[in-house]
């Protein structure tokens, strides 16, 4: 019978503490035996050095009970309260395997960057566009993280969404035209939670944006 696979795995911030620690090409090789070890049955890379064998040595134990709650259908409740983490996709791994093991580390180091510290590195093909491509999952994941983070409430009393913040916040360009009535029937919050699900292009223009989330939404 054949075994069941992973197609994502919890990824900790001890990971991360591992990861900025290491050189690119460092963090490219432990990133690759961290998804080789959650997402397949095949043997990892021997590290290195002593030192790549230390940090591999320090988290095998979680890989390993994280990936037994994971193929069990289990939540690693115990893993998840002590440490920070996200769901890091199989299609990650696959852009890992596209790439050198230096540049692997930069797309590994910018995920988490991204979603543990909120900031971006500025990247070099063809690391970015690999970055672009798996940002807008990050930014579901980082949006459910802080929510998860206040237990799904806010202590604040949420801003109201507006077609100017709206704009702002996703960079968009152009008018809606006629907006009253082209603005009939939708709400502005939906809108806003789909482009925060769906980056919108920079620059995009707000009538061509609009129209993404209606053809999305039937609307």
């Amino acid at each position: 019978m054949e075994q069941k696979q992973l197609t994502q795995f919890t990824f900790y911030d001890l990971y991360w503490d591992l990861i900025k620690q290491s050189d690119d090409s460092a963090a490219g090789r432990l990133i690759r035996n961290i998804c080789k070890y959650m997402f397949t049955d095949e043997p990892i890379t021997e590290p290195q050095d002593d030192k790549e064998n230390y940090f591999w040595s320090n988290i095998v134990d979680v890989l390993d009970e994280d990936k037994q709650c994971e193929l069990s259908g289990r939540i690693p409740k115990t893993l998840n309260r002590k440490m920070r983490h996200f769901t890091f996709l199989d299609t990650y791994y696959k852009a890992v395997k596209l790439i050198t093991e230096a540049e692997s580390g930069q797309y590994v180091k910018t995920i988490c960057d991204y979603i543990f510290d909120g900031t971006e590195r500025k990247l070099k093909p063809p690391v970015d566009a690999y970055f672009a491509l798996a940002k807008r999952k990050l930014s579901l994941a980082r949006t459910r993280k802080k929510v998860g983070a206040i237990g799904g409430k806010s202590e604040k009393p949420t801003p109201a969404v507006t077609l100017g913040k709206i704009k702002s916040d996703f960079h968009l360009s152009g008018e809606l035209y006629n907006k009253d009535e082209y603005l009939r029937g939708i709400d502005l919050a939906k809108v806003y939670a789909f482009f925060k699900a769906n980056l919108p292009m920079e620059g995009r223009n707000i009538y061509r944006a609009f129209e993404d989330y209606k053809r999305a939404n039937s609307v």
